[in-house]
């Protein structure tokens, strides 16, 4: 019942921001990020249809290609934010501290992924990982630049990127890529943690789009 509620209420969540995102007429600055919330619905949908009328949970070879379509997706987004956020600094720095944020970004999970034997699925969970690291970084980074690039917290572009800071922070706190002997109560208390951050993100985000542009 509770799986139930909870595929319910990140269903009407992505329709929702969907919804603001269409009528309010965002998609066209954020393209990138409508087609990662679309493609989350519809892997949302795909995968409660295909457990339900097959009996048993998508082959792993397809949940493989949605995995990689989600990192994929996910960069193009984080790609796009701070193409638009760093828009007023212009020339090479537009493109320097995103290379910079990337390159800490690739150290710090170089330091705390561990060795071992390499795999697909081993290869999505460190680019997982790397993204949720990017998207924390990007985050505080442009905290501190908000008055420099003359954005506003409420300003969209900042919004979603904050929103993505959050959440990947939710992840990385109780996440447990790489955690080795983890009690069920701790993954089940961690999950539910990640799964209300990430509706209330879906909230926020949909307020903050729906209000216009501040000044």
């Amino acid at each position: 019942m509770t799986n139930h509620l909870i595929w319910a209420a990140g269903l009407l969540g992505h329709l929702l921001l969907l919804a603001v995102l269409f009528t309010r007429k965002r998609v066209a600055r954020f393209p990138w990020f409508t087609l990662l919330i679309v493609f989350y619905l519809l892997r949302s949908v795909g995968l409660a249809a295909t457990s339900h009328f097959s009996g048993h949970p998508a082959h792993r070879f397809t949940v493989l290609i949605i995995d990689l379509t989600d990192v994929l997706l996910q960069c193009a987004v984080l790609a796009e934010l701070t193409w638009i956020a760093l828009q007023p600094l212009g020339g090479i720095r537009r493109f320097t501290l995103p290379l910079l944020l990337v390159g800490s970004g690739v150290l710090v999970v170089m330091r705390l992924a561990p060795a071992g034997y390499s795999s697909l699925r081993m290869d999505l969970v460190l680019l997982h990982f790397l993204l949720s690291v990017l998207m924390v970084e990007w985050a505080v980074l442009l905290a501190f630049l908000l008055r420099p690039l003359r954005l506003s917290w409420r300003s969209h572009v900042a919004a979603i990127s904050f929103g993505f800071g959050v959440y990947s922070a939710a992840l990385l706190a109780g996440g447990g890529y790489f955690t080795i002997g983890r009690e069920m109560s701790d993954y089940v208390f961690f999950s539910f943690f990640r799964i209300s951050v990430y509706l209330l993100v879906l909230l926020w985000w949909s307020i903050i789009l729906w209000l216009p542009e501040p000044r």
